[in-house]
């Protein structure tokens, strides 16, 4: 009786829940409101599409297409829609899994021949997951000397790939972005089906959805009504050269009204199924356990979770090439904004505002920002003891901590930053819209800082520029050379600064950061963590930055010109 009871009632309730989403009607007025900053007839601008109980509500167009010809953007524009595409390579392999031709557990060596030598297995699970330890490619031709407009084989990118593979533990145990994943799982649709990777999603996802709008980029093709990306410089914009990729065959453009249909089939699926949907929606695995649920995980394909004043977004942004464009869904509501735009900056925030006229009745009321907190006070020069600059050891990036007008401040930039408020000596609320906690220990040596987001904590060491160790900077001059990359490095001083050179990347300044570790003021160069023979001598420095981790570069005794020379 007692089980029947609780059955019922949980019945009632799914009802009730369900009955309750009555989403405002909301007027082309308000959305327009929304968007107004890109409502112009001389700047780049915006498409946005909605799609509110599977229907498409809204489809439009905002500011200029192209400058030059000033043609506006409709729903017909096209746009480059970058890392979003990933979606769609996850969805066909979904597919070929229902159909029987392959399991997401397979080893990837079982089918693509050029990675048969690897040393252990990768499943193609882990390389949709980004969990399987590889670097991300773009980023490693970068640090290898290669320029975008490069000619790079796929003949090239999987050697790279095997060089990396050799170096890698068998048991992963972080998530990183990687680009050379999804570049495998392409070749891999294409083995699979027999046919090429553009041609199977065209065939089996774009068409039966109605996607005519929906085109690959295949070496510079002509693309009728695609969006001119562009960069803001000064008080003008200047054209983006965006150049395709020669390994990655997902270079896709788009229209807000086809990632509509796109966002319906995820919401009511068509040519998948439910359970399809559930696992292309599911928590990443790391080290056999799903990641937690906070609002820096990564999901199946990359898309990402974020806890919207109490409704569950998933999202998929993209920010490349003077594109920008945000896929936002909310399951449990039925509602999904997209935003495509050719400026060259973020827009997201605009489609968080818009999907909350929405669903405002059923999100937290409580602010974002939090007003009340029952703190601790603390006098200035307690507070004054926990100010300086942290190294964040994982993330490889600075945070300052500073008192402003009586309130300790947590600096990512400028312009970028939040209060601190006491809850006891040496703990903090941080004022955001997330539960974040940080904690001091000014007495440790050098002092730390502990920041807890949800279940992830994240370990920073202040660190001074000016440190003892990093006065002696003759100590890490020479030249370096990376087997990973097949390239070398050289390190000198001028004017007093520690400066890395490559032939085709120029210089990039060093900063000391904590002990033996340096930061460069180029892209790709956030951390050179050096390494001492038991004598004290440098043997080497790992590199690692977003989407590659711990290259080793050997510290060279021969001279420069015997070294192996890179690209």
């Amino acid at each position: 009786m007692k089980n029947s009871l609780v059955v019922l009632l949980s019945f009632i309730m799914s009802i009730s829940f369900s009955q309750g989403i009555q989403k405002r009607q909301i007027t082309e007025a308000q959305i327009d409101a929304v968007f107004s900053q890109w409502d112009t007839t001389d700047k780049p601008g915006i498409a946005v599409g909605i799609l509110n109980n599977g229907k498409i509500v809204h489809n439009k167009g905002y500011g200029l297409a192209n400058l030059e010809h000033q043609v506006t953007i409709n729903p017909q524009t096209r746009f480059h829609i970058g890392d979003i595409a990933k979606e769609f390579t996850v969805y066909a392999l979904l597919l070929l899994e229902q159909r029987g031709q392959v399991s997401l557990d397979d080893d990837i060596r079982k089918y693509v021949p050029a990675l048969a030598s690897m040393p252990h297995a990768i499943s193609i699970l882990q390389l949709i997951h980004h969990t399987s330890g590889l670097n991300n490619i773009e980023v490693s031709k970068a640090l290898a000397g290669w320029r975008s407009d490069d000619v790079f084989t796929k003949e090239q990118a999987y050697a790279m790939i095997l060089n990396q593979a050799n170096t890698l533990p068998k048991s992963i145990s972080i998530q990183r972005h990687s680009d050379a994943g999804f570049m495998i799982l392409e070749d891999l649709i294409t083995i699979i089906s027999k046919i090429t990777y553009r041609d199977f999603v065209s065939k089996e996802i774009f068409e039966p959805l109605g996607m005519v709008n929906s085109v690959f980029d295949t070496n510079g093709t002509v693309i009728p009504n695609k969006a001119q990306g562009y960069f803001a410089h000064n008080d003008n914009f200047v054209s983006s050269m965006l150049s395709p990729s020669q390994t990655i065959t997902s270079d896709l453009y788009t229209t807000v009204g086809d990632m509509c249909l796109w966002a319906k089939e995820l919401s009511d699926p068509k040519i998948g199924t439910k359970q399809m949907v559930e696992k292309f929606d599911s928590l990443s695995i790391v080290n056999n356990k799903a990641v937690d649920q906070t609002n820096t995980a990564l999901y199946t394909g990359g898309h990402r979770f974020w806890n919207f004043r109490g409704a569950k977004k998933l999202y998929h942004v993209e920010v490349a090439g003077g594109y920008a464009s945000k896929l936002i869904r909310y399951p449990d509501y039925d509602l999904a904004i997209i935003i495509m735009g050719n400026d060259g900056a973020y827009n997201g925030y605009a489609g968080t505002g818009a999907s909350a006229l929405y669903i405002e009745d059923f999100l937290d009321t409580r602010s974002e920002q939090i007003t009340k907190i029952a703190s601790k006070k603390l006098s200035k020069k307690e507070l004054t003891a926990f100010e300086g600059d942290y190294w964040d050891i994982d993330n490889h990036n600075s945070r300052k901590i500073q008192l402003v007008n009586d309130t300790l401040r947590y600096s990512r930039g400028p312009q970028n930053e939040s209060a601190l408020v006491p809850l006891t000596n040496y703990t903090f609320k941080m004022v955001t819209g997330a539960e974040v906690i940080v904690s001091f220990d000014s007495k440790a040596i050098p002092k730390t800082m502990s920041v807890n987001v949800g279940d992830d904590t994240f370990q920073l060491i202040s660190y001074n520029t000016n440190a003892n160790w990093s006065r002696d900077l003759s100590s890490f001059t020479g030249n370096y050379y990376a087997a990973t990359l097949n390239t070398s490095y050289s390190f000198s001083i001028d004017k007093g600064n520690l400066i890395l050179k490559h032939p085709r990347i120029g210089s990039v300044q060093l900063s000391p950061r904590i002990t033996n570790v340096f930061t460069g003021n180029q892209r790709h160069f956030s951390s050179l963590e050096f390494q001492r023979n038991t004598n004290g001598s440098i043997k080497g420095f790992k590199l690692s930055t977003a989407g590659v981790a711990d290259i080793w570069f050997q510290k060279q005794s021969l001279p420069n010109e015997s070294l192996v020379k890179s690209k």
